[in-house]
């Protein structure tokens, strides 16, 4: 079971304060709004119960989120150690401790700080798959949840001004008729009660699918494949990248560098799975050959 609560920070209550709030006690205790929504809940429970979004057997109440107890231990958690900058897992020094990796020892990235939940394998790819290339919008909240273990990296990159997503082609949006990192980016939002901005960031140029190319080919792929349509809304303010897998960091990294280039302060670019790296497999297939197919 995954929470989150932005905010928790133990502020400091006067008495006046204190008991202005246990006289308001009861009246609140009671509003017919409160009820209602708790009332609504638990027919919602008993009528729809879920099933965990890992193992798709366990059923959980709404307030226990989307993945069981066992599945949540058992996900591919991106902890330490790992690169400080752009998240990098050390897989091979588990023991080490956390320090810069190749790619930003040598500036390879224009985002300030990247970070992603899990490493991009069982069930959280297949959900992702599902979401994705079978229309099964519903999992967009369970793969959020994952997205909202991420926020530690908040504390050192202080106030955050915008949630943008990683844009489609208009071709491609067209054809899917949803854009993912959309769904991921305006549940982020809503729960952080944080702005989410459509339209700002675009993709004007349609690529290759990114999933059977090398690095090399991959920068030539997406450079000057994004553009901001909107500079006033990223001009000095520090902006939040959302999509749902980090491969080799390309695409997010170019949406970085006109971002900048428009004047943003600071980006950070946030995925709910990242590809482990290379030779590290742990039971991730090639992303274009998950194995899973729509029906």
């Amino acid at each position: 079971m995954l929470r989150f609560r932005p905010g928790d920070g133990g502020a400091d209550v006067s008495q006046e304060a204190v008991s202005r709030k246990d006289a308001a006690a009861p009246q609140r205790r009671w509003r017919p709004s409160s009820m209602i929504s708790r009332l609504a809940a638990a027919i919602l429970d008993l009528c729809l119960p879920r099933t965990c979004a890992g193992c798709r057997r366990t059923w959980l109440l709404a307030e226990e989120g989307y993945w069981c107890s066992d599945c949540t231990l058992g996900l591919g958690w991106i902890k330490s150690p790992r690169c400080p900058s752009c998240g990098a897992p050390f897989l091979d020094s588990p023991q080490s401790d956390d320090h810069l990796c190749g790619d930003c020892l040598r500036n390879s990235f224009t985002f300030d700080v990247a970070r992603s939940a899990v490493l991009y394998a069982g069930g959280v790819r297949d959900r992702i798959h599902q979401l994705k290339f079978g229309r099964q919008l519903h999992w967009s909240p369970a793969l959020v949840d994952l997205l909202m273990e991420t926020c530690d990296w908040m504390k050192a990159f202080g106030p955050v001004d915008v949630i943008l997503p990683v844009p489609l082609h208009r071709q491609r949006l067209q054809q899917r008729g949803f854009n993912q990192a959309g769904l991921l980016a305006a549940e982020f939002g809503r729960r952080l009660s944080m702005p989410v901005r459509f339209g700002v960031l675009g993709r004007q140029r349609a690529t290759q699918p990114q999933t059977r190319l090398g690095r090399r080919e991959r920068l030539e792929n997406v450079q000057g494949a994004f553009a901001v349509a909107k500079p006033e809304w990223v001009r000095d303010q520090s902006v939040v990248l959302i999509d749902d897998v980090f491969t080799t960091g390309t695409t997010l990294n170019e949406c970085a560098r006109v971002l900048k280039r428009a004047g943003a302060r600071r980006v950070a670019a946030v995925t709910v799975a990242r590809v482990a790296p290379d030779g590290h497999v742990h039971g991730v297939d090639d992303p274009g050959d998950s194995g899973w197919r729509a029906a």
